[in-house]
């Protein structure tokens, strides 16, 4: 009859718990299906507790929100303290695995130090740097000042090369260099492009920096000038041999003036910095692009190859180039 009003009772607390539907520790007004209300606010105390039959604490969760799990009578030292000594602490199973089209790369590794801590793992930065040392281009002659470029014709595009050679300071990118010995950029018909081959799709920023100037034809030219000329460096992709401006950043040339403030006649020898930053996006691989300079506007005298990026006092280099993967 004992074991019998035992059983009862345990049905009528059984009862009188699903009714209730809510149990709580420490508190009259349950808000969960199990609600504890600890005493303290710390780490010293606990608020669960579990053990295995030997005794061996399993799971422990601080007073404090810390969480506890295999690491025996210590207190956590962290929001989730796990000890995986001889155990696989988490396992993944049946996650969905990801199509290229649901995300964007590039992802932030992440791994754990040998202290247990979440860090950050340290990749080697893609990039590519390129100084060009010489003068460019290198026909130039400084004593007659020709063999470089004209500028007075807009439909005149001059390739900037970024070469495989010992200007390349790194290339931890991969990128790959080529020469299309016949092209168009624009339209326009041009020999010798020297390009690069993104290898990878992603987002790459490109950043480019040279001086240019143009000096007297035969030292015995002279020129009519209002005081500037306007130049485009172009950055531009490519479908086969066909080049296309993708981003023009417009620059200027300053013709040297007198105390007066008159432009002179016989060149423009204050040379200017011309710059690019584009930031481009590529979604397949092997992109071909190529960086082009040519004449916008302005005064239009400099028809005799007189014009070329040169190496300023105290430099050494005409142009660099920087390509970074973002």
């Amino acid at each position: 009859m004992r074991n019998v009003n035992i059983i009862a009772c345990f049905f009528l607390f059984g009862f009188a718990f699903s009714q209730n539907d809510k149990v709580g520790i420490n508190t009259e007004n349950p808000s969960a299906m199990l609600d504890i209300v600890t005493r303290a606010n710390n780490d010293a105390t606990k608020a669960l507790e579990i053990n295995n039959s030997s005794n061996i604490e399993l799971l422990k969760v601080t007073n404090a929100g810390k969480v506890g799990i295999n690491i025996g009578t210590n207190t956590p030292a962290a929001v989730l303290h796990i000890n995986s000594e001889g155990i696989k602490n988490i396992r993944h199973q049946n996650l969905p695995v990801l199509n290229e089209t649901d995300y964007t790369l590039p992802f932030n590794n992440l791994g754990v130090s040998s202290n247990g801590n979440a860090v950050g793992i340290p990749t080697t930065v893609k990039y590519l740097y390129y100084q060009n040392g010489n003068i460019f281009p290198v026909t130039y002659n400084n004593t007659n000042n020709t063999g470089g470029f004209s500028l007075s014709n807009t439909n005149q595009y001059i390739n900037l090369p970024i070469r495989n050679d010992a200007g390349l300071k790194g290339n931890t990118i991969g990128m790959i260099f080529g020469t299309d010995t016949n092209a168009t950029i624009n339209g326009q018909t041009i020999s010798n492009v020297q390009y690069i081959l993104i290898p990878e799709p992603g987002v790459y920023l490109f950043e480019f920096y040279g001086t240019a100037r143009c000096n007297r034809f035969n030292n015995t030219q002279n020129y009519t000038f209002n005081g500037q000329i306007e130049v485009n460096t172009i950055f531009a992709s490519a479908s086969g041999t066909t080049y296309t401006t993708d981003t023009i950043f417009r620059g200027r040339l300053d013709g040297m003036r007198n105390d007066n403030g008159a432009t002179g006649n016989t060149s423009y020898s204050l040379a200017n910095p011309q710059t690019l930053t584009v930031a481009y996006q590529t979604t397949q691989a092997n992109q071909k692009v190529a960086l082009f300079f040519n004449y916008a506007g302005g005064d239009n005298g400099f028809s005799n190859n007189e014009c070329y990026f040169n190496i300023p006092a105290g430099a050494n280099f005409s142009y660099y180039f920087i390509i970074s993967k973002l």
